[in-house]
């Protein structure tokens, strides 16, 4: 259908091409990108000729006030964008955007390219280079943008795109837009490190997730940790989570976690008897991811989240060390904290992230094999035995104590007790007091 738009734009002297990333995509697979948002720019036509033409196939829809992009209602993923200007050329056009890679066009009818910062040697060579030098000045964000994709197609970044992204202003950022570049650094990239390590490099970490900075020169315990300080312990865990994310149901969550598990452990470093220790990192971390996602304005769910798998992160490897002596109890407790297999998967990365192969079976077998013998459900928690309506059932009216009696049924509950041995003991210990 678009080929058929794009024809009928050109009836009325009007010419479309695609852009951005969709061309370049569209050159790295050798084929037509499908299934992926495609942005289209319209030159020769004005805003209401472009309208006209477009209301045949849908009902057209403005969105945005400084950019306006135009979509039909039932092709929401195509973005049609006028230039700024009428007279503006093609390769001012291109010049609006960040990297060379980005700043190509392919006429939609004829497949024409136009190339005028060679970005198709720069994707040939591998490497993210700026279009102009204003480019970071007109967006500071686009330094974001430069290690997400750094990291998403393995490229390396030029060294004088590197130096403007040094002295790049990063402070008036909207941290919402920082959030939605660390997400696609994340969920996108098959080795997140990459641009990670750009971040420490071009010093953004420093300016602007110091909470992330102080995890670099942290040393931690080499007979534990021979991979280095916790940010290349780091470094490691992300890139070992983002191919087990595919296990995942939240795997934005466990990306974050795998982020921010650690950094806890700047807080809580020291030395006992000549050994690196930290201990508390893991509630410390809780803390502080808490604060780093909030400073980004995270939904609520995504923080919580990933607070649970912070806080929680050591506690599979830690049980299974004593597993001699864990009980049933600690078993319940840890399925009614936190996704169990969520846990299991950043457990399981961030015991591997230490520079050597190990093995992660023995620790998730067993804990599996607990928790089935259990017939405990690995997600969803442990539901009540006992909830308040079966204390009013038993005579008991609701009251400041009805809290304290609900959490000691519960315990009982963790302890292996059965809903009937929980009422009697309510009903022999509670109702016969009153």
């Amino acid at each position: 259908m678009i080929f058929t738009i794009a024809q009928d734009i050109a009836s009325q002297g009007g010419r479309v091409f695609y852009t951005g990333g969709y061309v370049r995509d569209c050159l790295l697979e050798g084929k037509v990108a499908r299934g992926k948002d495609i942005d289209l720019e319209v030159f020769g036509l004005s805003e209401d000729q472009l309208i006209s033409v477009l209301s045949t196939y849908g009902q057209p829809i403005i969105v945005g006030k400084s950019f306006p992009v135009i979509k039909i209602s039932h092709h929401p993923e195509w973005d049609f964008t006028l230039p700024e200007t009428p007279e503006i050329s093609y390769q001012e056009a291109c010049a609006r955007r960040d990297f060379t890679i980005n700043a190509m066009m392919m006429d939609v009818l004829t497949g024409e390219i136009l190339d005028f910062f060679g970005g198709q040697k720069d994707l040939k060579n591998k490497l993210i280079r700026h279009t102009t030098e204003q480019v970071f000045t007109d967006d500071p964000l686009r330094a974001y943008r430069a290690v997400q994709l750094a990291a998403r197609f393995n490229f390396s970044i030029d060294v004088l795109t590197l130096e403007l992204m040094k002295n790049s202003d990063l402070d008036d950022i909207k941290p919402e837009r920082i959030l939605e570049e660390l997400r696609k650094l994340l969920l996108l990239t098959p080795q997140p490190s990459v641009g990670l390590s750009y971040m420490q490099e071009t010093g953004m970490l420093e300016r602007r997730h110091p909470m992330l900075f102080q995890l670099v020169g942290c040393e931690q315990s080499h007979l534990n940790h021979p991979e280095g300080d916790v940010w290349q312990h780091t470094l490691q865990v992300v890139d070992i989570c983002a191919g087990l994310k595919k296990h995942s149901r939240a795997p934005e969550v466990l990306m974050f976690a795998a982020l921010l598990h650690d950094l806890g452990k700047p807080a809580t470093t020291c030395i006992r008897n000549g050994k690196i220790t930290t201990y508390g990192h893991d509630r410390e971390g809780e803390k502080l991811a808490r604060i780093f996602l909030n400073q980004l304005n995270a939904s609520k769910s995504l923080t919580a989240g990933v607070c649970k798998l912070v806080r929680e992160h050591m506690h599979p490897i830690l049980l299974y060390k004593t597993r001699e002596q864990v009980s049933d109890k600690a078993i319940r407790k840890l399925v009614n904290r936190v996704n169990v297999r969520e846990l299991l998967l950043l457990a399981e990365a961030d015991f591997k992230g230490r520079g050597k192969e190990r093995d992660f079976a023995p620790v998730q077998e067993w804990l599996m094999d607990r928790i089935s013998r259990l017939e405990l459900d690995l997600e969803q928690g442990i539901a009540p035995y006992v909830q308040g309506r079966d204390l009013i059932a038993l005579g008991l009216k609701p009251g400041v104590e009805f809290r304290k009696i609900l959490d000691q049924c519960f315990e009982m509950q963790l302890e292996g007790k059965s809903r009937q041995e929980i009422l009697e003991w309510v009903d022999e210990s509670l109702l016969q007091d009153t």
